[in-house]
């Protein structure tokens, strides 16, 4: 039996069934584009929303109200994102894949009604909780799915990632502008999880039970367990860092646009949408080419990459090198992610929904580092704030990347799932 399918039949869930391998990645990617929507709406209405709440000006523990806003939904990911990965494991993907887009739906549709800034704080918590039971175990279940064609396949189900934050830009961007009300984007956004809700709950027995040797292990033990294996501590360095690098693009790309160089609040969010949709690019591009060639030495060419692509975006003045530059970090960092969940996976001796939870926490916790810190920093100046932000991290990622390990000792060959 060829060694891909013996390696298919330890898969910690099996997936069977809504129409194939094609038809299970498109639910996997319509939830991530939901996902994403439902985080970038905000992004995109950043701005009137903090005026008509009250954030603007005022402060929390020394940073500023607005900042708290964006980095509201990273500290509800980061309360749950090793609890899905564990519970993915455990007892199968399914019902938390399901759980997570039902809370993240509702409560971001909620988000309209907010009355203020701690209304709108604790709803957009809220649906944080709910991105974080969805993430792990989404991307454990491609992961786990697909084998070794992982990093293709990664990088298709992370453009629903790209497709969905060019979407709720684009919502906010639009229905601000038609309505000069930013509440229309909250109930608009939303609408996009309804289908993937009626999908998961339609799969029936999609989805396989966990197997026993996981179901015995704890979570903290599962955990340390994975974090023992080599170089996995470096993966989980490096995931904060690329994170921490690349958060403000998602959180402050609209606003930096608007505060630091002057654009309009539509103008903004287009442009913020065409920098997710050149990530799409570059996660399909890179993630296949990652199935190929070692993970480790192609990150190391991406983070390089990234920062000089930063370089050039902070320093010029001009708006068509700022725009090409901004294009480039969109394609280059946006592939960093699903190469480096293929790494994590590959690293993590079949306990992937473990080591996916670890490495989204790791990422939740840069997400709040990297919303918080420069909302910290305003008094400097809303453009020299993100760009510290943004450079600091991404000179690091660059160091850590260099003491990344590949851990596959030959090729594998493609199994009975990959594309």
């Amino acid at each position: 039996m060829p060694a891909s399918h013996k390696d298919g039949d330890r898969r910690s869930h099996v997936v069977r069934g809504l129409g194939g391998g094609a038809g299970f990645l498109a639910v996997m990617f319509l939830g991530y584009f939901a996902f994403t929507a439902d985080r970038t709406v905000l992004s995109s209405v950043l701005k009137p929303l903090s005026a008509a709440v009250g954030a603007e000006g005022s402060s929390y523990l020394g940073v500023a109200a607005t900042s708290w806003l964006a980095s509201a939904q990273f500290i509800g990911v980061l309360c749950f994102v090793l609890v899905s990965g564990y519970l993915s494991d455990r007892y199968g993907q399914r019902k938390v894949i399901l759980a997570g887009v039902v809370v993240f739906t509702a409560f971001t549709w909620l988000i309209g009604y907010a009355a203020d800034f701690q209304e709108a704080f604790a709803l957009r918590l809220a649906s944080g909780f709910g991105e974080g039971l969805f993430w792990p175990a989404a991307m454990s279940a491609v992961a786990n799915y697909f084998g070794a064609s992982k990093g293709l396949t990664l990088g298709i189900f992370y453009a629903g990632f790209d497709l969905g934050g060019a979407a709720g830009n684009s919502i906010g961007s639009a229905s601000y502008a038609l309505t000069s009300d930013w509440r229309t984007a909250f109930f608009v956004a939303p609408l996009v999880g309804l289908p993937v809700i009626a999908g998961m709950a339609a799969s029936g027995k999609a989805f396989a039970g966990a197997p026993s040797r996981a179901a015995s292990l704890s979570l903290g033990r599962g955990a340390v367990e994975v974090l023992r294996r080599p170089r996995v501590p470096v993966v989980m360095a490096f995931a904060f860092l690329a994170t921490w690098a690349s958060i403000w693009q998602v959180a402050y790309l609209p606003y930096y646009y608007s505060e630091a160089l002057g654009a309009s609040v539509p103008v903004a969010g287009l442009i913020a949408a065409a920098v997710l949709v050149a990530g799409l690019f570059g996660k399909v591009v890179l993630g296949r080419l990652s199935d190929r060639l070692r993970r480790d030495r192609l990150l190391v060419g991406l983070s390089l990459a990234v920062v000089a692509a930063y370089a050039v975006f902070f320093s010029t003045a001009d708006f068509g090198a700022g725009l090409a530059s901004a294009l480039f970090i969109g394609f280059f960092s946006g592939a960093i992610f699903p190469v480096m969940q293929a790494l994590a996976s590959d690293s993590s001796a079949g306990r992937t929904g473990t080591a996916l939870g670890l490495t989204t926490t790791f990422q939740s916790a840069a997400g709040v580092v990297g919303t918080l810190l420069p909302g910290s920093l305003f008094y400097l100046g809303v453009g020299r704030a993100i760009a510290f932000g943004a450079m600091l991290p991404a000179a690091l990622m660059l160091v850590a990347a260099l003491f990344l390990l590949e851990p596959r000792k030959a090729a594998a060959r493609l199994g009975a799932n990959d594309l």
